[in-house]
């Protein structure tokens, strides 16, 4: 080989060794980000061993099939013991899915609350859209809305009266007690026995009774013991009239047990039979309108109070009945007033000059101020319009002409606020129906929801019915769960402090974790076993480079020597 020659061979080998030790470099880098990526892969697996997931174990047996999900809480069925628990935010505000907050904002609520329950017609309103957003069916709305409204669910108060209902004004109320037969024993005279006038009833006591201004009974003209049956509803409009006449009860005088013994035995006795009557239609089993009814029982009492003083028979807590004389007291006079009323009669026989008296109470007007006075608790006592004027009252006055305005004549039915001109006032009634204790749960649950969020306020979230967002929300503290108590009030808690709220490790997750990171590692182990072979594969060729590279280094060196040698000589 020339020296030509040998010096480009060598630049060749030098220059293909070269190259292959920067390959080999190369491989050597990328087998240590290899080594990084699998570090990587081995931390990601570690941590994957510890994932969790929330599930929902309502009967406490270890179940954790059941992933927690929006669904489960704010659904109504026997997994939450058909009471809702809320998914809240920070602020204490419902988090309702896009259908919920369709309904609420149809109802009318708004997104701040009312910070206070609700009227019946916004409920209504609710249960209706619930319906109209495919959440119950349009027959279980009806059915709901036939039920008492429960304002106490979740509010301290238990599940809704198991009672189907109806609602309207006083008009309807007074039809459904018609058609109901809720009737009134008018048994006065069968069971009085005056004190002082043994044998003459008659003389004493007078009972009237009409229906449609027909005369069915007249005490004062018939013998013996009168019995009779009138209708509630008929008493109460006024298509049936009775009242009660008491003769020489000498208020003024000697004899004051005539009235008392009336009011006593025999009114407190007509109110019995009322009580009786209304308790099986009006009290809807809710507490509330049970002291509605002891309200009104108990003011009515108040109209008729006695005392040792005769004259306050007529007057006590009573500013319909105050001191009026009139000529004669008759049948028109007595529809004017709500309690007793009052007069005299002179008879002037042979110079008897002595006064006797006549008073007379009306007990359809009775019944009006019973449910007027129940009207105005279940309105909230006291409660005024727009002008200030209370809603429902049997106590204001007003006079009528120039006697009236002397004699201080009190306020005539007429004149006062009562239940029976008011057809804005909605009654709610017990119509007897069956319901199924589904229905009555489902009832007592969107109560309970309906009321947390009209106390407290809702926002909409139309990702919340995403199992996976939720859990993360819920582990983020960006949500919280509130739960009903045994007191029967919501509280609000992390889902940690939730007894049914169960986390566990995702089982799952961890075998994909470990599934991948198998995977992953055996690409890594192969592309560490392909740079190894390439590496190896170079280290070969170098090492036959370096030498070649010394052979032809070699050859080069002795070619020179023997080039010198030669020219020496």
């Amino acid at each position: 080989m020339g020296l030509a020659a040998g010096q480009a061979r060598l630049l060749s080998i030098t220059g293909r060794k070269s190259d292959c030790e920067f390959q080999s470099m190369r491989l050597s880098h990328q087998k240590i980000a290899l080594a990084r990526e699998l570090a990587d892969l081995s931390n990601e697996y570690q941590n994957s061993l510890n994932q969790t997931k929330l599930v929902y174990d309502y009967y406490g047996k270890g179940d954790t099939s059941t992933q927690l999900s929006y669904g489960i809480l704010m659904n109504p069925s026997a997994l939450n013991n058909y009471m809702p628990t809320i998914i809240s935010d920070s602020l204490g505000r419902v988090t309702l899915n896009s259908k919920y907050a369709a309904v609420a904002r149809a109802a009318g609520i708004p997104q701040e609350g009312l910070g206070t329950l609700p009227s019946e017609k916004m409920r209504e309103a609710f249960i209706k859209g619930l319906a109209q957003e495919g959440l119950i069916t349009e027959k279980l709305a009806d059915t709901i809305n036939h039920l008492p409204y429960n304002q106490g669910a979740g509010f301290g108060g238990g599940t809704t009266v198991a009672v189907a209902t109806d609602s309207g004004n006083v008009d309807d109320l007074l039809t459904y007690l018609n058609e109901s037969g809720a009737v009134i024993d008018i048994n006065l005279l069968a069971s009085y026995n005056n004190p002082n006038q043994d044998g003459a009833r008659k003389n004493s006591i007078e009972l009237l009774a009409k229906k449609n201004g027909q005369e069915i009974i007249n005490s004062n003209t018939e013998n013996g013991d009168v019995r009779t049956q009138l209708n509630l509803g008929d008493l109460i409009n006024g298509t049936a009239i009775a009242q009660i006449t008491a003769y020489n009860g000498h208020l003024y005088g000697s004899d004051p047990d005539t009235i008392g013994a009336l009011q006593e035995e025999m009114l407190q006795g007509i109110f019995d039979q009322v009580d009786g009557c209304l308790k099986q239609v009006l009290d809807l089993g809710d507490g509330y309108t049970g002291k509605a009814l002891e309200y009104a029982r108990a003011s009515v009492n108040d109209l008729l109070a006695t005392s040792d003083d005769p004259r306050n028979v007529a007057l006590k807590n009573n500013p319909h009945a105050v001191d009026v004389k009139y000529d004669n007291v008759n049948e028109s006079t007595a529809k004017e007033y709500i309690g007793w009323i009052g007069g005299e009669k002179r008879t002037g026989i042979c110079g008897w000059g002595h006064g006797k008296s006549k008073y007379t109470i009306d007990i359809g007007n009775l019944l009006h101020a019973y449910l007027t006075y129940f009207a105005d608790y279940m309105n909230g006592i006291s409660k005024t319009d727009s002008r200030g004027v209370e809603i429902f009252d049997i106590s204001g006055q007003k006079y009528r002409g120039d006697k009236a305005e002397k004699d201080q004549i009190a306020c005539p039915v007429s004149g006062s606020h009562l239940a029976m001109n008011n057809k804005t006032f909605q009654y709610t009634w017990k119509i007897g129906t069956e319901v199924s204790s589904d229905d009555l749960g489902q009832s007592t649950f969107y109560d309970a929801l309906f009321n947390q969020i009209c106390a407290n306020g809702w926002t909409e979230n139309d990702r919340i019915n995403d199992n996976e967002y939720l859990q993360q929300m819920l582990q983020n503290g960006m949500m919280f769960i509130s739960r009903m108590k045994d007191d029967n009030y919501y509280y609000q808690g992390n889902y940690a402090t939730d007894t049914y709220i169960k986390e566990i490790a995702d089982e799952t997750l961890i075998a994909y974790a470990e599934s991948k990171y198998n995977t992953e590692k055996a690409k890594l182990n192969a592309k560490e076993e392909t740079i190894d072979l390439k590496m190896k594969n170079l280290d070969t060729e170098i090492s036959s480079l370096t030498t070649e590279y010394d052979t032809v280094k070699n050859t080069i060196s002795k070619n020179i020597e023997k080039s010198f040698k030669r020219y020496s000589a």
